[in-house]
């Protein structure tokens, strides 16, 4: 069982069911207090840079919700990045503020070599409005997932 909220388990249980999906974690990160000169430090590593330098920061009352997945090394794998690459994009061309984005550390480190190895894909899920709870933003995902699910059904994708 996991300690996740029941809607994000939901979310990472429809992805994990996409062929080649190996791994699904998330996190919540507060935006509001993150500035142009925090993305720098290594512990921001796994914000989307790019968005956020756009806006110099997060907004006021804005959060990210990300998720963060593993692929295999096989074609099914890359099959299923490219319906969920689609499915991503179709939502942002919608409204939703979401984006999918590739993740990697270092080629090499004090420790060795490591290309190859740390290769993984980010979905920033941007929801604003939330001021005492998540519960707008456990909102926006449960209708991410329902489509996804639909989507899933819709265009015949291949499961495991």
């Amino acid at each position: 069982m996991s300690n996740y909220p029941i809607t994000i388990e939901n979310f990472h249980n429809t992805l994990l069911r996409l062929q080649g999906i190996t791994e699904i974690e998330s996190g919540v990160e507060n935006l509001e207090p993150i500035d142009s000169e925090l993305l720098g430090l290594s512990a921001y590593a796994h914000l989307p840079h790019a968005a956020l330098l756009r806006t110099k920061g997060g907004l006021e009352n804005e959060v990210l919700i990300q998720f963060e997945f593993f692929i295999d090394n096989s074609i099914e794998s890359l099959h299923s990045l490219e319906f969920i690459a689609w499915f991503v994009r179709d939502r942002a061309r919608g409204g939703t503020k979401i984006q999918l984005r590739p993740f990697a550390l270092p080629p090499e480190t004090p420790y060795g070599r490591q290309l190859g190895t740390t290769l993984r894909f980010h979905i920033d899920l941007f929801v604003d409005g939330i001021e005492e709870s998540l519960n707008p933003a456990f909102d926006v995902v449960n209708d991410i997932n329902k489509s996804l699910n639909t989507a899933i059904e819709l265009y015949n994708i291949p499961i495991k």
